[in-house]
């Protein structure tokens, strides 16, 4: 083992995908993380961030990192809030601390019914696809293909269950301060689903605090910029037990 690796090679790491994403989202970061204990959790059977953070918190090590995009960002937050000595360090990847903004619900799920009507996947790449990546991943095949995959394969249901679960999150943003682990917040430059300004605010309010903007990319940041995840990586190898 290299010596980036000594400090926190042994410290679990728990993978929160976000909404319609599996653990493919991911394939860059535990590409990175070679010979680690990476496990990614399930997003799936509950309609709160507080119901899915209880689940994954008793399925998880005693002590691990918590890695989380989008909504699994949010449903990470939820973890540390409950469980602080549990969570060694909190890495947020285009993630928000805020609550749903006013008017979120309706919005939300009429995108729902809308899903219902076209299908899951004609919605994503009609609705959310243009809001996904920056402008020089509009025309990546492969990715926009992996996306679409990883939705249909979870389907309907789930949309409407995480749906759920944005809607009711709690405003994470009094709880920061509170935290004592490291927290790191990463985006994409051009991120149109939780932009920079979100990430500027999780780190001026966490008292330990590391902020990393990727320029060129959007919301699917680890697939645009892999380069992204040797970033996380090494964020999470500074991390210890102590």
């Amino acid at each position: 083992m290299n010596s980036r690796r000594r400090m926190g090679g042994d410290v679990p790491v728990v993978m929160l995908p976000g909404t319609l994403c599996d653990g493919r989202v991911f394939a860059p970061l535990v590409a990175a993380l070679p010979g680690r204990d990476v496990r990614v959790a399930e997003m799936t059977g509950a309609r709160s961030a507080f119901a899915l953070a209880s689940a994954i918190l008793l399925a998880a090590p005693a002590r691990f990192v918590a890695v989380g995009f989008s909504l699994g960002g949010i449903v990470a937050l939820e973890m540390a809030a409950m469980a602080p000595e549990r969570v060694v360090g909190l890495a947020l990847i285009a993630s928000s601390a805020r609550p749903d903004k006013v008017g979120g619900a309706e919005a939300r799920r009429a995108d729902v019914a809308e899903a219902l009507r076209l299908g899951i996947g004609p919605f994503v790449l009609d609705k959310l696809w243009p809001r996904y990546v920056g402008v020089a991943a509009r025309g990546d095949v492969a990715l926009q293909r992996l996306v679409l995959e990883m939705a249909e394969g979870l389907g309907h249901a789930v949309f409407a269950a995480q749906t759920e679960v944005a809607i009711g999150r709690a405003d994470s943003r009094p709880r920061l301060a509170a935290l004592g682990m490291p927290v790191l917040a990463l985006c994409g430059e051009e991120d149109g689903v939780c932009p920079p300004m979100l990430q500027h605010e999780i780190a001026a309010a966490a008292p330990h605090a590391t902020l990393r903007i990727i320029p060129g990319a959007g919301h699917f940041v680890l697939q645009e910029q892999p380069a992204a995840a040797e970033q996380i990586a090494a964020w999470i190898d500074t991390l210890s037990e102590a």
